[in-house]
């Protein structure tokens, strides 16, 4: 007699997460993983080398440093105020067989490669520009005219890849695991810092041409393969729009600016992070005020890199304290810790020790900065996931960041003005660097005092147990 063979299917790999329609296994996620944070390295990367190297052969140049504020903070802000929430809502919106995010990813990583090259290669563009045609202007004038053009339009397509880039995380990353990617994404981030300090920024007066190059080409392959290798989920069908576009336009605008400024806990948020924003255009001066204490460029590279590496690996450890204290409030204790550690430096002004004690102090600071930096990185982002609408979480993040370009394009300016004005009753150009502390600790010092207010009103709305985001 014949007998039947029964066939049981066989078990594949168990899905440990989905996000709509996309389910993931171990392997399908530590994938997803991979090239999320190998883009995010490289994107890092490139987003150090630009202002950085940018502000070294400016200053070389001798532009005054309210031009370096101009170019570096203050045109790419205004560029974040006008294009961000355009491209933020747009992307929401955006509906393809590719998903939402990676087209505008994928159509604007090419020309910020072409873009970034043409930077590295300013200089002797303006040469052969002025030998040819600008022979009226100096040659300096000519080679920061082309920085400034190719740094405009680097940063008009990098607008495209910062409106959307983050917000893809949020879209194919199982909300159950993406507390531990957002640790791997600042670690990530960390490393490509570190990278850069210890192997390039001491070439950064010599092999201007050879950095951008290779930042070009790491940018390009790493980003085309991560919109190669990453699948978005389907999304639900569109709500339609009015009937007129004229109106609903309108309506969008102001419905858009309801929300996202209609309740004070907002505006306290917005205030918080513009006052922290402020002070990144000095971070643009740091290898220069290591410079005005007779601490070299190798060196500052090397020091940069160690404590970046310290501080990635304090990272995990920061954060298992931010989701059991509450993102807020150790943003509040990091922000007043890092106030603190601004009057420490301010030392190098009142006192002007030798270059062998110089270094000393500057390699104690530094460790000292290290944990700090490591509790407010591991915050700052769940911070915003708490704090914010889930549903409208992007277009929450596109109002702060065009808030806090307005400041920015002031501050970016005002602050290299600031220098300029301290250089005039200084010994000398580079002293003045030594003043760059004073400028950052007022501006921790006002996000403090929006962070309390913040809290406050996180309180009176429910705190730890109860709060919902204001509709």
């Amino acid at each position: 007699m014949a007998t039947m063979e029964s066939h049981q299917p066989v078990a594949g790999p168990p899905i440990i997460g989905q996000v709509g329609n996309r389910t993931y296994t171990r392997m399908c996620l530590a994938a997803l993983f991979f090239w999320l944070l190998w883009g995010d390295f490289c994107f890092t990367l490139m987003e150090t080398v630009v202002p950085s190297i940018v502000t070294i052969r400016l200053n070389d140049m001798q532009a005054p440093n309210w031009l370096i504020g101009l170019i570096v903070t203050s045109i790419p802000s205004g560029l974040t105020f006008f294009m961000n929430p355009v491209i933020s809502v747009q992307s929401d919106r955006y509906r393809s067989r590719w998903g939402r995010r990676i087209p505008f990813l994928a159509a604007a990583t090419p020309f910020l490669a072409i873009f970034l090259v043409l930077l590295g290669y300013s200089e002797p563009i303006g040469k052969a520009l002025h030998s040819t045609i600008l022979p009226m202007v100096s040659e300096s004038t000519a080679i920061v005219i082309m920085i400034s053009v190719f740094m405009v339009a680097f940063q008009f397509f990098n607008m495209f890849i910062v409106s959307t880039f983050y917000y893809l995380f949020n879209d194919v990353v199982p909300a159950a695991y993406l507390g531990r990617f957002m640790a791997m994404f600042r670690i990530v981030g960390t490393l490509a810092g570190s990278a850069y300090n210890y192997f390039l920024i001491g070439y950064a007066n010599t092999h201007m041409e050879e950095i951008f190059l290779l930042a070009a080409v790491l940018y390009m392959t790493a980003f085309g393969l991560m919109c190669w290798k990453v699948k978005e989920p389907d999304y639900p069908p569109l709500e339609p729009l009015a009937k007129s576009g004229e109106v609903s336009l309108l309506a969008s605008v102001k419905g858009y600016f309801r929300e996202c400024f209609g309740h004070r806990i907002f505006w306290y948020f917005f205030i918080a992070n513009a006052f922290y924003g402020m002070s990144w255009p000095m971070g643009a001066y740091s290898p220069l005020l290591a410079k005005s204490v007779g601490v070299p460029l190798e060196l500052y590279g090397t020091i940069i890199s160690i404590t970046g590496l310290v501080s990635a690996a304090l990272f995990i450890p920061a954060g298992y304290l931010v989701d059991r204290i509450h993102p807020l409030r150790m943003m509040i204790l990091s922000t007043i810790l890092m106030f603190g550690g601004q009057i420490l430096w301010m030392y190098f002004v009142v006192a002007d020790p030798s270059p062998e004690q110089s270094k000393i102090l500057y390699i104690t600071f530094a460790i000292i900065a290290i944990p700090i930096s490591a509790i407010y990185g591991a915050a700052e982002m769940p911070m915003y996931m708490r704090i914010l609408s889930r549903e409208r979480y992007g277009q929450y993040c596109s109002a702060n960041a065009m808030f806090r370009s307005v400041v920015l394009m002031v501050s970016g300016i005002a602050s290299g003005a600031f220098i300029d004005l301290i250089a005039n009753y200084t010994v000398n150009r580079d002293y003045a660097y030594r003043f760059v502390p004073l400028w950052v600790m007022t501006c921790y010092l006002g996000s403090f005092i929006f962070l309390m207010l913040l809290y406050r009103e996180w309180k009176r709305l429910g705190g730890d147990k109860n709060y919902q985001p204001p509709a």
